[in-house]
């Protein structure tokens, strides 16, 4: 994919109570499926939201003229990667359509502190909110008022493998579309959120493949995947994600979906039943018995039971959102995947 590759910066990995909260705001057009449209990068205007809608902590939403949408071929609730620059550039949702007559985009502070990481500061706000770190506002390119920059449709490089990803600091799809009644997910895996790719991979392979498996893989060459390439689930778009629009395709029973949190608990959230949860999470502590970590059916923020959260969307009866902090991941990252993939292997 021609102009895609760069230079990513830091190291991210977690998210906190926004990711994992129902959203009613989330953008109701990510239940569309992909369609075929004609849809170009085009060049742009970057300004200001004069609109005070978003949340101060959020910063992966973007609003866009009508002309833009028009251009790119792209509407509310979709995805697209904005470039500013060689070595900047970052994937948004797009929230709004602005009436504005001008080719133009608009985000607050936040947002616009992702096209600037090479001069950013990092807050480290603990579980709270969308992630830990965040960047901070106070970066040159909130200085203008104005700045140019491309917007292109499309969001994840269709021509590399994994490992040219990896290599390049790029963003890829992994898609196994099998006909199977059960599908696991990692929506940030590679350096997005570390090990939750690994997981899921590991319980295709202890299942020998008798599930299907979605999943990204964001990487960055010195550091921030998780800053550029972070989309929450719950608006990642069929029309963005191709292969998120095949596996959408199939219906499936059970949808366990492999995420990473700032908290040291490891919860078990989803619209699956109560009982089916507790199975999840007591097959957990039975690996983790002589850890410090344990597993807990989520509760408030961490009950993660809206409709929009990837797992519950995917899944007719039996959505499984498990969030993790990266230190369980690193340590036992496999055996809570193996301990998922042994209560799966009873339903498929």
């Amino acid at each position: 994919m021609a102009g895609l590759v760069g230079t990513p910066v830091l190291f991210g990995g977690a998210i906190g109570a926004y990711e994992v909260s129902a959203r009613k705001d989330s953008v109701e057009s990510v239940e569309n499926q992909a369609v075929d449209r004609d849809g170009e990068s085009t060049e742009v205007t970057l300004g200001f939201d004069t609109q005070d809608r978003f949340d101060e902590e959020t910063f992966t939403y973007l609003a866009a003229s009508s002309d833009v949408l028009n251009v790119v071929g792209r509407t509310t609730g979709e995805q697209v990667r904005v470039r500013r620059g060689d070595d900047e550039y970052a994937v948004y949702t797009i929230d709004r359509e602005d009436s504005d007559d001008e080719r133009s985009v608009f985000a607050n502070e936040l947002a616009r502190a992702r096209l600037d990481l090479e001069n950013v500061d990092w807050e480290d706000i603990g579980d709270c909110r969308i992630t830990c770190p965040r960047p901070s506002v106070d970066v040159p390119i909130n200085d203008e008022d104005e700045v140019e920059v491309e917007v292109n449709p499309t969001v994840v490089d269709p021509d590399l493998s994994v490992d040219e990803a990896e290599d390049q600091g790029e963003y890829v799809e992994v898609v196994d579309s099998s006909d199977a009644n059960a599908i696991v997910l990692s929506p940030h895996g590679g350096d997005v959120q570390p090990h939750t790719g690994e997981q899921a991979e590991t319980v295709v392979d202890e299942l020998d493949g008798d599930v299907a498996h979605w999943g990204t893989r964001g990487y960055s060459t010195n550091g921030s995947a998780f800053i550029r390439w972070y989309v929450p689930s719950y608006n990642m778009s069929e029309a963005s994600y191709p292969g998120l629009a095949a596996v959408s395709e199939n219906e499936y029973e059970y949808a366990i979906s492999f995420h990473g949190t700032c908290d040291p608990v490891i919860q078990i959230g989803g619209q699956a039943p109560e009982s089916f949860r507790a199975e999840v999470r007591d097959a957990i502590n039975e690996v983790l018995a002589d850890t410090d970590y344990e597993a807990v059916l989520g509760s408030g923020d961490y009950r993660v039971d809206g409709d929009q959260t990837l797992p519950n969307r995917l899944a007719s009866r039996c959505g499984i959102w498990i969030g993790q902090d990266d230190d369980s991941r690193a340590q036992y990252g496999t055996e809570i995947a193996q301990a998922v993939a042994g209560v799966l292997e009873t339903r498929i």
